[in-house]
């Protein structure tokens, strides 16, 4: 079996794919850019059972506080498992508070969702809208470090994305911080954009989907919009709302559409309708997915993915346009080894239904024996 997985995957013709591939999608600025992330809102949840509250709401582990981390991904779900809101969770100040980030545009139905169910826990939920602080994106090169234990006395928190390290650090500063004030306590080298244009283009080109925009909620299942890929879902955790679907899922291994980076063949100018079909070049009846948005040549689309990575080329409209295979998404076996796999699969299924079969023969065998036994000592006896 060793001999096997070398043999496949040291193969010329697969390693020189794999290395294109990384090229072809290969994703790093030149230098730090800081983005002001306006859209964004931020809810504060502090409380003794603030913890245990968010864990049977949220697809991660809250737990993975307790083992150190500073922020964790994650998604709220209704009772039919599909998304309500995606959301970054940051550890605040002491161990019972924590800072959830959403999207401005459904901040009050987050906000509303989590007093539902909130009983008679002892939690308090804030609003803290954008009199009190300010949230930033720092995308940095790979090569760049950032010291994430600045100490500036609460002004400046400083946290790791916990979805993909090309997506760098989220900061959350006090209302009256500048952006020059911002650069001169993290790095000297940082550009700074007075929008979120750029940002919104580097989450479409590395095939991310954030917010209300992308994410429409109760339209797709967190595996479809990769939140298994991002870090997002626990599959150790107790049960949380939409857990069971989730869970089903997971385990048939089986999910047929995903969100994935679109890449035009020209620049977009003019604005494509949302949820647009997008069709096989070659099958114009085809239905292979919907479009979710566009920033300049790039877009995410929720597709099935073997059918665009088949088909090539795609059409959305009279735009051609090619369905992108993240490189941060899990690699995948050559279909060689695959079917290899399935093949001694198969094999250790016969022996097993070869042996069953034997030893079923063998103990009708042995009952009908028995049986005869005992009908001749019955005759002997009587």
């Amino acid at each position: 079996m060793i001999y096997q997985v070398n043999k496949y995957f040291c193969q010329k013709s697969y390693v020189t794919k794999q290395f294109l591939k990384c090229m072809h999608n290969c994703i790093d600025p030149e230098k730090a850019i800081l983005y002001p992330l306006k859209s964004k809102n931020l809810l504060r949840v502090t409380g003794n059972e603030a913890s245990v509250f968010l864990q049977g709401l949220i697809t991660n582990d809250m737990r993975h506080f307790e083992e150190g981390a500073k922020s964790v991904y994650a998604m709220f779900l209704n009772n039919k498992g599909r998304v309500l809101f995606d959301t970054i969770i940051h550890k605040w100040g002491n161990d019972q508070s924590y800072m959830l980030e959403c999207d401005q545009k459904i901040v009050s139905s987050l906000e509303k969702h989590l007093k539902v169910f909130k009983l008679r826990r002892k939690v308090t939920i804030e609003n803290i809208n954008s009199d009190h602080y300010k949230l930033w994106a720092l995308i940095t090169p790979k090569d760049k470090s950032i010291d994430e234990n600045i100490d500036c006395k609460g002004e400046l928190n400083i946290y790791k994305d916990p979805r993909l390290s090309e997506l760098g650090h989220r900061i959350i500063s006090d209302i009256n911080f500048t952006e020059s004030q911002v650069i001169n306590r993290i790095c000297n080298d940082v550009t700074v954009h007075n929008n979120e244009d750029g940002y919104r283009y580097f989450r479409y080109k590395l095939g991310v989907s954030e917010g209300a925009d992308d994410l429409p909620p109760g339209t797709s299942f967190p595996l479809e919009v990769n939140c298994d890929y991002l870090h997002g879902v626990s599959f150790h955790k107790g049960c949380y709302i939409g857990q069971e679907l989730t869970a089903r899922i997971h385990h048939t291994g089986v999910v047929r559409k995903r969100i994935m980076p679109l890449k035009f063949a020209e620049n977009i100018k003019e604005k494509i309708e949302k949820d647009s079909i997008i069709t096989a070049s070659n099958n114009p009846k085809s239905n292979i997915g919907k479009l979710k948005g566009v920033a300049d040549n790039y877009g995410l689309g929720l597709i099935r993915t073997k059918e665009a990575l088949d088909a090539k080329t795609l059409k959305i409209g009279n735009y051609i346009v090619e369905a992108v295979k993240p490189d941060w998404w899990p690699m995948e076996a050559p279909k060689e080894l695959q079917k290899n796999k399935w093949r001694l699969l198969k094999i250790k299924l016969m022996n097993l239904y070869t042996m069953t079969s034997h030893a079923v023969a063998v103990i009708s065998k042995r009952k009908f024996i028995i049986k005869e036994l005992n009908h001749h000592f019955h005759v002997i006896y009587n």
